[in-house]
């Protein structure tokens, strides 16, 4: 399958204008032109290989429904005015469709200068097929009364720059466009008032000069911060001693004898609360009597006597001569009213 070098022609000729421009110079650049230029007709005659060529070519950029229109037609030059004179007659449907849209035509409806500019120049390839191709000043006046209202200061100026090609004037409408993309994207990179921090390992460098005087403000705000302190009049000397504290109102700790803590607060080593205690001539106790241990005979002398076999073996049986306890008091006859004993 041949390979494409440009666009078909669509059925119904609506790219006839740029398809007709691709086939000049496709047919010229293999110097076949000739074999379709009507003003060539009677002079040259190409040869057959020649016609064969431009014939190929043609054919192979065309619809295939007009390939089977045009099956039997081998000369090229009339291929080419048949199809000429069939799609030219679209210039009446076209040039109503390019009017329109070019009466219609607003810089304020695209986002860019590069969008409009593009619309400008396809709308202008149908009306020169047309021949109906506004000038360059019908295509400056356009752009700029189509201009947004509220940069009718910017328009004002550009009418004054009185630019004669439509060239110059999408140049500097363009690079007016980049520059405003650059402001609002320096702007957007931090909030308005603000300033990047300072770097984390910044140097000052300081001058000599300076650093004396910052030096010099230094020591005479130390003078005078040392000048302000309120003098109090203290006695320095080695035959005055400290004030001694008056520990008379204060009790001493039972175990060590130190006034500055309680007998429940003593930490005082072991050792040495024994050489106090020593020394004061008591002893310390440090078995601690059990809970519910008696160390004296009760004066009722209500004990029973142990018998002799019963108890445990280090267990001592009380003596006959303390006595024993006389029990016959101490039973009360509950079956009689008088409990207490105290009617009788």
């Amino acid at each position: 399958m041949a390979t494409k070098e440009f666009e078909i022609l669509a059925l119904d000729g609506s790219n006839f204008p740029s398809w007709a421009m691709d086939l000049k110079v496709s047919l010229s650049t293999l110097g076949l032109y000739r074999c379709i230029d009507e003003t060539a007709a009677g002079t040259v005659t190409p040869s057959s290989m020649s016609n064969y060529s431009a014939l190929k070519v043609m054919r192979n950029h065309i619809h295939q429904d007009l390939k089977m229109e045009y099956m039997y037609e081998e000369d090229p030059r009339a291929l080419w005015t048949a199809l000429k004179n069939r799609y030219e007659q679209h210039k009446a449907i076209i040039l109503p469709e390019a009017t329109q849209e070019w009466n219609h035509l607003r810089l304020q409806d695209f986002k860019s200068v590069d969008e409009f500019n593009h619309v400008v120049h396809k709308i202008c390839s149908k009306l020169r097929f047309c021949e109906k191709e506004p000038s360059e000043a019908d295509k400056i006046e356009k752009t700029l009364s189509t201009m947004l209202p509220s940069e009718r200061i910017l328009t004002q100026q550009y009418r004054e720059k009185n630019f004669t090609v439509y060239s110059s004037l999408i140049q500097t409408l363009k690079q007016a466009e980049k520059n405003h993309e650059l402001t609002i994207w320096n702007s957007n990179q931090r909030p308005l008032g603000t300033a990047p921090l300072p770097e984390v390992h910044a140097n000052v460098k300081n001058t000599g000069s300076n650093r004396n005087q910052q030096s010099g403000n230094s020591s005479s705000k130390g003078k005078q911060k040392r000048a302000r302190k309120p003098r109090v009049n203290v006695q320095k000397g080695k035959g005055i001693s400290k004030p001694k504290t008056d520990n008379s109102n204060k009790t001493a700790c039972y175990r060590c004898g130190c006034y500055n803590h309680v007998t429940k607060k003593c930490r005082t080593p072991k050792h040495l609360v024994e050489l106090y205690m020593k020394s004061m001539g008591r002893t310390q106790n440090t078995q601690k009597p059990e809970a519910h241990f008696v160390s004296q005979v009760l004066e009722t002398k209500a004990m029973e006597p142990i018998p002799q076999g019963t108890g445990p073996s280090n267990t001592k049986t009380p003596s006959t001569d303390e006595g024993s306890l006389d029990i016959d008091d101490m039973l009360v006859d509950f079956s009689t009213n008088d409990i207490f004993g105290d009617l009788k």
